[in-house]
């Protein structure tokens, strides 16, 4: 099935270079797979980069988006875009950190690098622009379009933090790859894997004690019923989910459509980005109103000093697997952005 859609895919594609021209777009439906509800908080930005392709290409290029892991699972979709079996799929590139070491790190895989959603995006984009994640990519047959920023992750759970002591042995969920549960054990906390979906059941039931998240993702999940306290600790702002396109399905493209999808990628993560700062605060007032409570650290300076050096850590794993010359050029780009951190 799948060499019969690729062979498809390439006859249209030929088609496609054949009538495009710098003023001009060819005709064609593009396939993107999503794991997410179209409900999903700022999924919002990869509706409007495909409906903002259509737009301005006057109908030309059109992207349907199937939802809710129509195409394939979270897990999927890597492949499936890789392989050409779809056109287009928004994944997490940090669950797939053993796969894509150099191009996860532009994830946020490490806490407390990047303090706000503005070092986040500016640290991806300068990451996958690096010489050695470019090679990954082009091993891995992969193009990435656009990404995802979020607010800080913090830690929203059904007991106060009042001091760094409150986070031995709670059982906090942990996402993306090996280098959260890291941070995590160094405070005592018991890194706990969840799907997104038996959140809210593990905090009322008492299995989970914690979600570790945007406070963006409470009101999503109702969150603020069974953990209405959140902790004032700044873990970092990680990016979520990209958009890919295989990259010889996107070198195949004419210039015409390349140009236009990153034009109106660059403008969807300036969107998200304005977006972000107001859903924060309005998710915020939300848990107020439900009876949730901002818990303040009384110890942060101790909290701080004891904060392992994520950067450091993943230079010594990388060194491990032999990688430590491949990841050189990236330890400054996350030194940089570290520095969001104030002191």
């Amino acid at each position: 099935m799948n060499r019969i859609f690729r062979a498809t895919s390439a006859i249209a594609i030929a088609l496609m270079a054949q009538q495009a021209t710098a003023e001009d777009y060819p005709n064609v439906t593009l396939r993107m797979a999503h794991p997410l509800p179209e409900s999903w908080p700022a999924v919002q930005w990869d509706k409007w980069w495909a409906e903002e392709v259509e737009r301005r290409s006057d109908g030309a290029v059109k992207v349907d988006i199937f939802w809710s892991g129509q195409l394939g699972g979270l897990l999927e979709i890597k492949e499936l875009v890789s392989s050409g079996s779809v056109d287009l799929g928004v994944f997490a590139q940090a669950v797939h950190a053993s796969e894509m070491p150099m191009t996860a790190i532009a994830a946020g895989l490490l806490n407390r690098v990047s303090a706000d959603p503005e070092t986040a995006h500016e640290l991806a984009r300068d990451v996958y622009a690096a010489e050695p994640v470019q090679q990954e990519l082009d091993e891995l047959n992969l193009h990435p379009i656009k990404w995802t920023v979020t607010s800080p992750y913090r830690l929203t759970c059904n007991k106060p933090i009042e001091k760094m002591a409150d986070l031995e042995g709670l059982r906090v969920r942990a996402v993306g790859g090996a280098y959260v549960p890291i941070w995590m054990e160094s405070y005592g906390m018991v890194p706990t894997r969840v799907q997104a979906t038996e959140i809210r059941e593990g905090l009322q039931r008492g299995t989970l004690d914690c979600n570790f998240g945007p406070i963006e993702w409470v009101p999503f999940f109702s969150l603020q019923s069974v953990a209405p306290y959140v902790s004032d600790i700044n873990t970092g702002t990680f990016t979520t989910f990209q958009l890919y396109a295989s990259a010889d399905t996107w070198n195949s493209w004419p210039e015409s459509v390349r140009n236009l999808m990153t034009e109106v990628a660059n403008d969807a993560m300036q969107k998200d980005l304005e977006w972000i700062e107001g859903a924060e605060e309005e998710a915020m007032e939300t848990f107020r109103e439900a009876g949730g409570q901002v818990v303040e650290l009384s110890d942060m300076d101790e909290f701080v000093e004891q904060s392992p050096d994520m950067i450091s850590i993943w230079e010594e794993k990388m060194a491990e697997q032999d990688m430590g010359e491949e990841i050189a050029p990236l330890v400054p780009l996350q030194r940089e952005a570290a520095k969001s951190f104030k002191p």
